[in-house]
């Protein structure tokens, strides 16, 4: 399988900064079209007027939609399937990481909200026109903060015991989880669906935090890479040749330009039924 980056119509979300901004920069110089997603509206023209010049590439399009609001992203998913029925490639790049416990409009907590169910609904409501013009890929960015995480079905949403980074951690290793369990369901239809850890990458999520403050950032900061190394295994996954044979992996850096996929001993029984619990929560909006 093969995605010719200046044949295909890709999606980025969260394309207004740090790794997806960079991702959908790279795409837009290789004269792929490119749907850029951001949540404030100031922001996503900025950005779209910075990459077409850039890039001196007009196929790019803004999109917006809030992802803690999931009446927010089924109208985006409408859109899409209205305005660009054409898209093969989706890119689940926009994440949140948050230092106090949030709900988001529809009751559920930020960071889960964000991370883990506006990606899940966005992928399931296009599932359809992905299929319909496979070859196609699904993008998952992650992290390997995933180690750190727990699926607890107790207390998914940390109603007890939260803590910021403790919630990202979770989300990331719902990302992957899903994403595996995902690729399973997508089996022989054409669409692969696979994961990701950018790298320690020097992105608003560090310098506007205050999980980083007292000189935590400052520390970290030598080893960050910058946004557009971040793009760089995404960049792989969404167009390289090769990663379209691939379903159900877990790509990490290799040095600087490289990649590898890492096997994961994941448990295809929290797998579904945090799939199950996921599409339970979004029902109403599919």
């Amino acid at each position: 399988m093969s995605a010719s980056a200046s044949a295909t119509t890709f999606l980025v979300t969260g394309a207004t900064n740090g790794i997806g901004k960079a991702t959908a920069l790279a795409l837009a110089r290789q004269k792929a079209s490119v749907i850029l997603h951001g949540r404030d509206p100031a922001r996503l023209e900025a950005t779209l007027a910075e990459l077409r010049t850039a890039s001196g590439n007009p196929a790019l399009y803004p999109v917006r939609a809030d992802f803690a609001s999931l009446a927010e992203v089924a109208a985006l998913a409408a859109q899409l399937r209205r305005e660009f029925p054409g898209t093969s490639v989706l890119v689940n790049n926009a994440g949140l990481l948050t230092d106090h416990r949030q709900l988001s409009v529809d009751g559920f907590e930020l960071t889960f909200a964000v991370n883990v169910l506006a990606p899940f609904l966005l992928t399931l409501s296009l599932l359809d026109m992905l299929k319909a013009n496979a070859p196609a890929r699904i993008v998952n960015v992650a992290s390997t903060a995933m180690g750190g995480g727990t699926v607890d079905f107790s207390n998914l949403q940390l109603e007890r015991g939260f803590g910021g980074w403790q919630a990202y951690a979770n989300s990331k290793l719902m990302n992957v989880l899903l994403s595996n369990q995902l690729a399973r369901e997508l089996a022989g239809s054409g669409v692969v669906s696979n994961a990701l850890c950018p790298g320690l990458i020097d992105t608003n999520f560090f310098h506007t935090s205050t999980l980083f403050a007292g000189g935590v950032y400052e520390r970290l900061r030598p080893g960050m890479r910058p946004p557009e190394e971040g793009a760089l295994v995404p960049l792989y996954l969404a167009t390289d040749p090769d990663a379209g044979r691939s379903n159900g992996a877990f790509y990490v850096r290799d040095g600087r330009d490289g990649r590898h996929a890492v096997p994961l001993d994941w448990n295809v029984t929290v797998a579904e039924r945090l799939w199950a619990y996921c599409r339970d929560c979004v029902r109403p909006w599919l």
